[in-house]
């Protein structure tokens, strides 16, 4: 993976101080178990924080990130590899519901993964190989971690691992791997907004 596939600073850092709204939390510590360099940098931003803290008075974490940990007991769970007891999912999905696999177009599959009290929409999403999604672009923030297979799309290739970080200012048309095919998840703040004469038929039947 290169830096561009990995989230941003700003984000770890939000990550690492518990900022972040407990749905795109999820999806960036879905990321951190798969990739060590990430959990590098998120580790010194910890790091930082802590030698901060030393010497500031005590302020609470917001939910989010530490709901993430909290879920857990233990962070390590969320930055080190491993797998649910549903085979091949991310250790970190184990205390959340996921719903079962419900078709939403030809080739694509989407199951939800309740978040109590997240203001973001979290779901995994399967498509197979080949398979070109509608072109749309957001209201607000998309974050996407590849569990397996890739996609493409106007900003680049995305394999397993990798992290998508998209908002308001992206438009992309996701077309996956023709051979592998694809499963993310992916948490949206906003609206999606499908674009074109498929877009406007498939808006009303996908709610992400």
């Amino acid at each position: 993976m290169s830096v561009a596939r990995r989230p941003s600073d700003e984000t770890l850092a939000a990550f690492a101080t518990g900022r972040l709204d407990e749905g795109l939390a999820l999806v960036v510590a879905t990321h951190l178990e798969r990739d060590a360099s990430s959990r590098l940098r998120m580790r010194s931003f910890q790091s930082v924080q802590g030698a901060l803290l030393d010497g500031a008075e005590p302020v609470a974490m917001s939910t989010g990130s530490s709901d993430v940990l909290a879920r857990e007991g233990d962070a390590t769970v969320i930055v080190e590899p491993g797998h649910s007891p549903e085979t091949g999912l991310p250790r970190v999905l184990q205390p959340y519901t996921l719903g079962p696999w419900r078709p939403i177009g030809i080739g694509v599959a989407m199951r939800r993964v309740d978040v109590p009290g997240a203001e973001a929409r979290v779901f995994m999403l399967r498509a197979g190989p080949g398979v070109v999604l509608p072109h749309h672009k957001h209201s607000g923030l998309e974050w996407t971690t590849i569990l397996s297979g890739a996609y493409e799309h106007q900003y680049g290739r995305y394999a397993a691992g990798d992290f998508d970080e998209a908002d308001s200012e992206h438009e992309h048309t996701p077309r996956v791997d023709p051979v592998e095919g694809c499963t993310c998840i992916a948490a949206v703040t906003g609206d999606v907004l499908f674009q074109g004469w498929l877009g406007r038929l498939l808006q009303p039947l996908v709610r992400l």
